[in-house]
């Protein structure tokens, strides 16, 4: 896959740390969001977090 950066390591880390996918909600009625879909969200916000990028637009260039 590549090479590792430091501050990827660290995003790897910090979402292991959190396992965010845990807490999101299990139940679903149909509407809102897939609860699947939710804990891919929040983990994009928590990598946000971790590379200090301030907007949304910021991480999609990232990807």
């Amino acid at each position: 896959m590549g090479v590792v950066t430091p501050k990827l390591e660290r995003v790897i880390y910090v979402l292991e740390w959190a396992r965010i996918e845990e807490f999101a909600d299990d139940s679903w009625d149909g509407i809102g969001r897939p609860p699947h879909v939710r804990a891919w969200l929040a983990n994009a916000f928590v990598a946000k977090a971790v590379l200090g990028i301030t907007t949304t637009v910021g991480l999609v260039e990232r990807l």
